[in-house]
């Protein structure tokens, strides 16, 4: 499942994988889980780690560096598996956006993702 979303003056959106950051004194599993509930209002389970990754970028002008720490995990609830995407929130934001399943080859071959590094990795647990 990816996250939808723009880049400000691009005509072409962009996906990357949902998560948000680890709060302080909070293992790394413990904050995926916490993000899929407050942002999907969804249980997170079964989760295993799948890889570090870093990435220095630039979004809107401004650089950005970022280290992920990637997990796989099943959704305790069946809708989200009934549809092809839904709406997320991000509560801090207080923003919207459209959550996506994608298979990891469209993710490589027909739209934009980052990072596809990760890809190379998913579905190895």
């Amino acid at each position: 499942m990816v996250s939808k979303d723009d880049e400000p003056g691009e005509d072409e959106p962009f996906y990357r994988l949902i998560g948000g950051g680890v709060e302080f004194g909070e293992h790394s599993r413990k904050s995926v889980v916490r993000e899929f509930r407050e942002e999907l209002d969804v249980e997170l389970t079964n989760v295993n780690p799948t890889g570090t990754y870093e990435n220095v970028f630039t979004f809107d002008g401004e650089q950005g560096h970022e280290i992920w720490r990637v997990y796989e995990g099943d959704i305790a609830e069946d809708w989200p598996y009934e549809r092809d995407s839904f709406e997320g929130r991000e509560p801090e934001l207080d923003e919207t956006y459209e959550a996506t399943w994608m298979a990891p080859e469209r993710l490589r071959d027909d739209v934009t993702f980052y990072d596809p590094v990760v890809l190379d990795d998913l579905g190895r647990r």
